[in-house]
C-alpha cells in the first residue's frame, strides 16, 4: 500500500528520535519515498547523516541551505507529499502546531501540508496528561490530523506510564491501513449537497438559514480522500474546495440546487444530501427593493421542490442515498418518517437541542438511522463526523454490491485483461529487482487504468499480452526494449479466441527508476513508456470495437492517432512521421486512412457477423466470413504498404483458411478458376470467393497461395 507514496517524516527533539531511523528504514522497504524534516533540537538526539543515508535524500532542517543559500521550500513539500508523519512529536511541537507558531522548518511544512498528517506523540507521562497537552491534541484532531496515541511503558525518566511513542512497525501499519482505505471509493461518483439556499424576496433581502456548509464540505473532502469522484452542489457559502477530485457547482436557490442535483444524480453511485434547503420561497420576487411602510408587509410563500424526495423517486437499483435531518423535537421519529418517505437508505440525525451540534459549529453530534436500527456517536469535530458518515456509506455500498445489484459492481470495470511479461535474460550483472518492479508496475498500469467511459463486464475485458524484451539497460534507468503485442477476442458461444491485433515494436526507449509512478495524461505526454502503452491500448480497444460494430472503434483509434501526433517531441524514432512505414505513427496513420477502411469493415464482418453468428446459424456465419474475402482483396489492391503486411499478412490463415475449411464441411467446390491475379472459387450453393495471388506493389513474401483445403 505504500509503494510509490511520498512521505514527509517530521522528527522532533525527543529521546524517541532514535526510533525515526527504524521508521525511515521500514517506510523505504515498503516502497515509499521519504523526505525527513528535523527540528534543530532533534539533531541533538540523532544525526541528519543517519536519516539521510537511510532515506536516500538530504535531510531538511533550516529554511535556507547554509552552503548554497538555496531556499528549502516548505510549500513544495506540502504539494509533493501523499502524507506527513510527525514522529516523535514533543509537547513543544504539538503546541506550536496547534497554535500555528511557524518558527522552524517542520511546523512551517506542517502548515503548508495538503496531504493527511499523522502525529505520534512522545513525552513523559505527566506532560502527556497535562491539560494543555490534552487540549492541543484535541485541537489538532479537530483540524483533521490523525493522532497515533502514545502507549504505556517505561519512559526515559525511568517512570512508567503513558507517553511512549508508538513502535515504528505499528505506525507503518497505520499508514498502510489509511492508504488501503483511501481506495475504498476509487472509481465511484458521489453527489453531495451542502450549505443553505437563499430565496429572494427582492434584490437585497432573502429567506435563508444559518447553515455554514461545513458538514457537507467535510463529507465531500472525506469522499475525495478515499478515491471518489465528488460532485459537490454548494449553496451560498465561502468555503474552499482544495481537493482536485471535487467538482463544485455553486447555486443559490432551492430550485437551482434541485436542477443541479437531478442532472448529476443519474450518473452517480451514491448521494449524500447534507444541504439545509429552504422549504418555501416567496411566490413573487420583487424586481426592485421593497420600501418600508408603516402598514407592515405580507409575503406569500409557496413550496420549494423536495430534493430528497425527487432523487428518491429517481433512484435506481444499486444507487445509495443518504439524507440529513436537523430537528428540534421528536428527532428520531421525524427522521424515520423522512427515511421512508424519501426512499433514503440511511439518514443522519442531529439536533439543535444538543450543545455544539447543528449550525455555525465546528462540531456535531449525530445518530445514523437505517431500517435495521441506529448508531449513536458522541460530540466530535465535523471532520471526524464526516469519517463516520463515509464509513457508513462505504459499508452500505459494499453490501449493495455484494447482494443487491451485480451489474453495478462491474459498471466501472476496467477494459484490459493484460498479461505483462518483461524478459531481461539478455542483461547480466545487474540488480534484477528493477525488472520485477517494472513488470508489476506495467501490469498495474495497463489493467487498473480506466481507458474509456464504457462499461465492461469481467468476461468482456480484452485479453492481450505485452511481452517486453530488454535489449539494453543502464544503471541510470535507461531502457531499450522490443515489445510484442497480441490481443484476442472471444467468439460468442465458443471457447475459440480470434486474434484482433498482433505487432512487434522493435525499439522502445525510456527511463524508469524503482517505484516510479507510471502516469498517463492524454494532453501532456512526457513519458515515452506510458505513451507507447496508451497508444497500443487505444489501438486494441479501437479494433475490439471495430469487431463489434462497423467502424465502431473510431473514437479510440483516433485517440491512438492523437498520441502518435503529440508524441513527436519525445525523441523516440517509433513516433517519427515520414521516417518509413514500419513505426507507430505510420501504423495508425495508414490504418485510419480511407484505403484501409475495407480492412476495418472486414473486422466486423469476420468477427461479429461471421464467427459470432455461427453459434446460432452456421451457414449465415460462414457466408458473412466468405464475403469478407472481397474486402481483403480490395485492401491488398489499394495499398501495398507495410501496414497491410502487419495487419493483414498475419491474418491470411486466420481469415481465408477458416472460410474455406468451413465451406468444405458442408459445401462442394464446383470449380476453381485460375486468373492472372489469383483464383475464383465457386461453391455448390453458387457462392463465389475471389482470392488475389499477388497483391499489387508487394513482394513475393506477401503471396497469398491457394489454401490447401481447396482441391480439384
Amino acid at each position: 500500500m505504500l509503494k510509490g507514496k511520498k512521505i514527509v517524516l517530521g522528527v522532533t527533539g525527543s529521546i524517541a528520535a532514535y526510533k525515526a531511523a527504524l521508521l525511515v528504514r521500514l517506510l523505504v522497504k515498503e516502497g515509499a519515498e521519504v523526505q525527513v524534516v528535523m527540528t534543530p533540537a532533534a539533531k541533538e538526539f540523532i544525526t541528519p547523516l543517519t536519516l539521510s543515508t537511510l532515506s536516500g535524500r538530504p535531510v531538511l532542517s533550516e529554511f535556507f541551505n547554509s552552503g548554497s543559500g538555496a531556499w528549502n521550500s516548505h510549500v513544495e513539500l506540502g504539494l509533493w507529499a501523499d502524507a506527513m508523519i510527525v514522529a516523535p512529536a514533543t509537547a513543544s511541537t504539538l503546541g506550536k502546531m496547534a497554535a500555528g507558531i511557524a518558527d522552524n522548518m517542520l511546523v512551517t511544512t506542517y502548515l503548508s501540508m495538503k496531504a493527511p498528517v499523522f502525529i505520534a506523540p512522545a513525552m513523559d507521562l505527566d506532560m502527556y496528561a497535562h491539560p494543555s497537552t490534552v487540549h492541543n491534541i484535541e485541537t489538532l484532531k479537530g483540524y483533521g490530523n490523525r493522532v497515533i496515541e502514545a502507549t504505556a511503558g517505561e519512559l526515559a525518566s525511568h517512570l512508567s506510564g503513558k507517553g511512549r511513542m508508538e513502535e515504528p512497525e505499528n505506525i507503518v501499519n497505520v499508514l498502510k491501513d489509511f492508504f488501503l482505505a483511501g481506495s475504498e471509493l476509487c472509481g465511484k461518483r458521489i453527489l453531495i449537497t451542502a450549505g443553505p439556499t437563499y430565496e429572494k424576496i427582492d434584490p437585497v433581502r432573502f429567506i435563508g438559514n444559518y447553515s455554514s456548509g461545513k458538514m457537507g464540505f467535510a463529507i465531500a473532502e472525506e469522499c475525495a480522500r478515499r478515491g471518489a469522484d465528488v460532485k459537490l452542489v454548494a449553496g451560498p457559502v465561502s468555503l474552499p474546495t482544495p481537493h482536485t477530485a471535487i467538482e463544485r457547482v455553486d447555486v443559490e436557490s432551492a430550485r437551482e440546487m434541485c436542477d443541479a442535483a437531478t442532472s448529476l444524480f443519474p450518473s452517480c453511485d451514491a448521494a449524500v444530501l447534507c444541504a439545509a434547503v429552504a422549504d418555501y420561497r416567496p411566490s413573487v420576487q420583487a424586481s426592485r427593493k421593497i420600501k418600508r411602510t408603516s402598514d407592515g408587509m405580507t409575503i406569500e410563500l409557496e413550496a420549494n421542490p423536495d430534493i430528497a424526495a425527487t432523487l428518491g423517486k429517481a433512484k435506481r437499483e444499486g444507487q445509495c442515498m443518504a439524507g440529513f435531518a436537523l430537528e428540534t423535537n421528536d428527532g428520531e421519529e421525524n427522521a424515520r418518517q423522512k427515511l421512508q418517505k424519501k426512499n433514503l437508505d440511511f439518514i443522519v440525525l442531529n439536533s439543535l437541542e444538543d450543545k455544539g451540534a447543528g449550525f455555525a459549529c465546528d462540531t456535531n453530534k449525530v445518530t445514523i438511522i437505517d431500517k435495521d436500527g441506529k448508531s449513536e456517536y458522541p460530540l466530535k469535530s465535523k471532520k471526524s463526523v464526516a469519517k463516520d458518515v463515509v464509513d457508513y456509506l462505504v459499508k452500505y455500498m459494499l453490501l449493495m454490491m455484494l447482494f443487491l445489484v451485480p451489474a453495478t459492481a462491474s459498471a466501472d470495470g476496467e477494459e484490459m485483461n493484460a498479461r505483462v511479461v518483461l524478459n531481461a535474460s539478455k542483461i547480466q550483472g545487474t540488480n534484477t529487482e528493477v525488472f520485477t518492479l517494472l513488470q508489476d508496475a506495467l501490469g498495474e498500469f495497463v489493467n487498473n487504468h480506466k481507458w474509456t467511459g464504457n462499461t465492461y463486464e469481467e468476461n468482456e475485458r480484452i485479453a492481450c499480452t505485452f511481452n517486453f524484451v530488454v535489449n539494453s539497460y543502464k544503471d541510470d534507468g535507461s531502457f531499450d526494449c522490443s515489445l510484442m503485442i497480441q490481443a484476442m477476442r472471444p467468439v460468442y458461444g465458443s471457447s475459440y479466441n480470434s486474434v484482433l491485433f498482433k505487432y512487434e515494436d522493435p525499439s522502445i526507449k525510456f527511463s524508469y527508476q524503482p517505484y516510479d509512478r507510471l502516469e498517463f495524461v492524454e494532453d501532456n505526454l512526457d513519458n515515452n513508456l506510458t505513451a507507447v502503452i496508451a497508444f497500443y491500448v487505444y489501438t486494441i480497444i479501437g479494433m475490439d470495437l471495430d469487431s463489434m460494430g462497423e467502424l465502431g472503434g473510431s473514437e479510440f483509434l483516433n485517440k491512438a492517432l492523437t498520441i502518435a501526433n503529440n508524441a513527436q517531441n519525445l525523441g523516440d524514432a517509433g513516433w517519427r512521421a515520414g521516417s518509413g512505414n514500419n513505426n507507430r505513427f505510420s501504423i495508425i496513420d495508414d490504418y485510419m486512412n480511407g484505403a484501409m477502411e475495407p480492412v476495418r469493415k472486414l473486422m466486423y464482418m469476420y468477427h461479429r457477423q461471421g464467427l459470432d453468428t455461427m453459434f446460432g446459424n452456421v451457414d449465415n456465419g460462414r457466408k458473412e466470413v466468405a464475403s469478407g474475402i472481397a474486402l481483403l482483396k480490395k485492401a491488398y489492391e489499394d495499398n501495398g504498404t507495410m501496414v497491410e503486411k502487419e495487419y493483414i499478412k498475419g491474418r491470411l490463415n486466420l481469415v481465408v483458411n477458416p472460410v474455406i475449411n468451413a465451406y468444405n464441411q458442408k459445401l462442394t467446390i464446383t470449380s476453381v478458376q485460375t486468373t492472372s491475379t489469383g483464383y475464383i472459387i465457386t461453391f455448390s450453393n453458387g457462392t463465389k470467393a475471389t482470392i488475389s495471388k499477388y497483391p499489387a506493389g508487394s513482394d513475393s513474401n506477401s503471396k497469398l497461395p491457394i489454401p490447401s483445403a481447396i482441391t480439384l
